[in-house]
């Protein structure tokens, strides 16, 4: 539970920034993006994180990869807080947090949809714009296709 009351406070102050920024979609874009990279480099991942390497080389190695990703300042600043906190390894709760403040802030819902069989494009919009008039919200449909379901929607 630490983690996750630790997650929103840094994601709700992320937000924030990018609220007086005005840039909020950008700030969650550019973390998303920095999210990906360390997926795919299993050693930036390794340097950021490891609490045998000092704080001043992975200052480093983050400013290295910053200078060329063309980042909101804030976003820097973020990403650099985080290193500085030894906060790294907790960066996808705060996406996953921030993902959601920012997905509330624009008036969308995420609704996980479980089939036994794959949704047709016409029943994937019937089920989205019945969604939408009830809940007054943007819906967002992420289908997960379950055999052991016997019919119908989860």
């Amino acid at each position: 539970m630490i983690g996750g009351s630790l997650a929103r406070r840094y994601a709700r102050a992320l937000l924030d920034i990018g609220r007086e920024d005005g840039q909020v979609r950008r700030v969650l874009t550019e973390v998303e993006e920095f999210a990906k990279l360390l997926d795919a480099s299993a050693g930036l991942r390794e340097a950021l994180e490891a609490a045998h390497v000092n704080r001043r080389d992975q200052a480093a190695a983050l400013d290295a990869v910053l200078s060329r990703a063309g980042f909101l300042p804030s976003t820097k600043s973020f990403l650099s807080l985080l290193v500085d906190k030894g906060r790294m390894n907790v960066l996808l709760p705060i996406l996953g947090e921030l993902r959601r403040m920012v997905e509330e802030l624009e008036g969308v819902e995420r609704v996980e949809v479980s089939v036994p069989t794959p949704m047709s494009s016409a029943q994937k919009d019937l089920l989205k714009g019945v969604l939408e008039r009830r809940t007054g919200k943007q819906v967002v449909l992420e289908e997960t296709v379950d055999p052991a379901v016997l019919g119908g929607f989860v």
